[in-house]
């Protein structure tokens, strides 16, 4: 099941609509990295559940179906090819067992087949890498949307910030990403408070200003979102919050939660 029907697509050649008298900067080129790995924030609103079968003392498999055999966990990271998830003490497992990754976000369910590529033990229990084996191609698209609402905050770096109010009397800061992601901040001039903020995700544009209403736009002209578009990217901008990156200050994640339903 897609997590995103009408957003997160290819994205077209967009551009950020600043507010007014805001400057205006060209969107950050994409770079793709399979290899990339994208933490998983606890506080992000996704549930694990990883279904194996496990093996007895002498290493046999304790069944030869794992339908219910289904146990919780915390997923770490996940990247194009694979994902670690954490486990608290459970039966034996050997690499290369077959086992599904279960994911739920509110609503949405996503299946993932793998295989235990290997296998760490800590203090708290077990860390299991995971190998997909993704063969479906609904699975593999709704996997690589998960994986974009992950990067899309997660690799967001600081662009710098003025020191001085621009021509429009705010003070800017910018932050970037490789990726079709960009947040520009405003703040006032003489206590440097948060004012108003612009995050492009995507073909997506979600603005405001303080004690003003969220702004859904989209496409290469910005033009307002429509309606089912608009609960779309509300919805892509509520799972990034809690995957922005560490360069993103804490008042600026303050005033982005401030939006989100």
């Amino acid at each position: 099941m897609l997590f995103f029907k009408r957003i997160l697509k290819e994205p077209e050649k967009a551009a950020e609509p600043p507010p007014p008298d805001a400057p205006h900067a060209p969107p950050p080129q994409v770079e793709r990295r399979s290899s990339k790995r994208y933490v998983v924030n606890p506080q992000f609103p996704l549930k694990a559940v990883l279904s194996f079968v496990g093996r007895d003392d002498t290493g046999v498999p304790m069944s030869n179906s794992r339908h219910g055999w289904n146990w919780k966990g915390r997923l770490i990271d996940c990247s194009e090819q694979g994902a670690r998830i954490q486990m608290g003490p459970v039966f034996k497992v050997a690499t290369r067992d077959l086992c599904d990754l279960m994911l739920t976000v509110e609503d949405f369910e996503l299946t993932v087949p793998c295989h235990i590529r290997n296998i760490r033990e800590h203090a708290d229990g077990v860390i299991f890498g995971l190998k997909h084996d993704i063969e479906d191609g609904k699975t593999l698209a709704a996997y690589d949307q998960l994986l974009e609402v992950l990067a899309l905050g997660s690799t967001l770096k600081s662009q710098g910030k003025s020191r001085n109010p621009d021509e429009s009397g705010w003070l800017v800061e910018r932050f970037a990403s490789d990726r079709p992601s960009r947040l520009t901040i405003w703040r006032h001039p003489a206590n440097a408070a948060v004012a108003a903020f612009a995050f492009q995700l995507k073909d997506s544009l979600v603005r405001a200003t303080y004690g003003g209403h969220l702004e859904f736009r989209t496409g290469p002209d910005a033009r307002p979102a429509t309606a089912a578009k608009s609960l779309e990217i509300q919805r892509l901008f509520n799972w990034v919050l809690p995957n922005l990156a560490a360069s993103v200050p804490e008042d600026v994640r303050e005033f982005l939660r401030r939006y989100a339903a």
